[in-house]
This record gives structure tokens, C-alpha cells and sequence, in this order.
């Protein structure tokens, strides 16, 4: 997929309320996924919501029930082995047009591998469309891009 390319965008008419709920609800994803419930996470979607972890290939995960039990596989299979585990987002950009918007920041990742004690870091970016749902921010598409992944040596942590 082609690199995004950014105009300067006039934000002086977006809601300062609107913006700042979309920019609570980018980083409420990041804490659900480190330490939250596979239903917390879900619920930061719209009904008809798509997920694409694009850094799996070309399967896309459609609707709040689907996308909780990708979620659910995630904890069970890939959160279970870990600990220490911080994603967080940088550089957000929010567009809002009226109840609907789009988001672009990048992600980054640290945790430990319980297995071996070794630090894994990512990092990637996301890529949002998100709608305005009984008042609040869901996200309607989440694509997530992941550029790399590597390890570093295992450590001794502090006592």
C-alpha cells in the first residue's frame, strides 16, 4: 500500500470536544490491549466495525463480534506470553467531518517475552476511520501496519 501523502488541513473548524475525544479513544485502544478485556476492547468499535491487521496479510476481521474474538485469540495466544507489555501512539492526526472522521499516528511496542526473558520492539502505525455513535467516538476501520519486529538480548530485571 502507498505512503500517505498530507496536505495542511485548516482545523480551526473542528469541535475541540470532538477532538479530544478521538484523541481519548486512540490511546483508551492502546491501555485495553496492554491490561484490558477482550469486551473493552470491542466495545471501542462500531457494530459494523472492520479490523485489518494488515501486517497478517489480506484478511480482514468485520463486526464488533468478529473483531472480540480476534481479540480474544490476541490474548489468549500473543498477550499470555508476555509482560511489561507498553503500546503506545505518537504524532496523531485527527480530521473530523461532522460524525465522522479519520485518524493517522504511529504505534510503538515494547514488552518482555515471558519464554525467554527477551525485550521485543515494534513499531508500525495506524490508520482510522472512526464515527460518531449515540454521542461518543467508535472506531468504524482500524488498519494496522506493522514495520518491524526484533528482539533485543534477555536482561536481569531490577529487584
Amino acid at each position: 500500500m502507498p505512503e500517505a501523502r498530507f496536505e495542511l488541513m485548516d482545523v480551526a473548524d473542528q469541535p475541540v470536544a470532538d477532538h479530544l475525544a478521538l484523541l481519548s479513544l486512540l490511546n483508551q485502544y492502546c491501555h485495553l490491549v496492554d491490561r484490558g478485556g477482550v469486551d473493552d476492547i470491542a466495545a471501542l468499535f462500531a457494530e459494523d466495525a472492520v479490523l485489518w491487521p494488515a501486517y497478517q496479510g489480506e484478511a480482514r476481521i468485520e463486526g464488533r463480534t468478529a473483531i472480540r474474538a480476534w481479540f480474544q485469540n490476541y490474548d489468549d495466544n500473543v498477550r499470555s506470553g508476555r509482560r511489561h507489555r507498553r503500546h503506545k501512539i505518537s504524532s496523531p492526526i485527527v480530521k473530523i467531518d461532522g460524525d465522522a472522521a479519520e485518524a493517522w499516528c504511529y504505534l510503538d511496542s515494547s514488552t518482555v517475552l515471558t519464554a525467554d526473558n527477551v525485550i521485543q520492539v515494534s513499531a508500525g502505525r495506524y490508520e482510522d476511520k472512526l464515527a460518531k455513535v449515540d454521542g461518543g467516538w467508535l472506531f468504524r476501520e482500524r488498519i494496522i501496519f506493522i514495520n518491524h519486529i526484533h528482539t533485543i538480548d534477555a536482561f536481569t530485571e531490577p529487584q
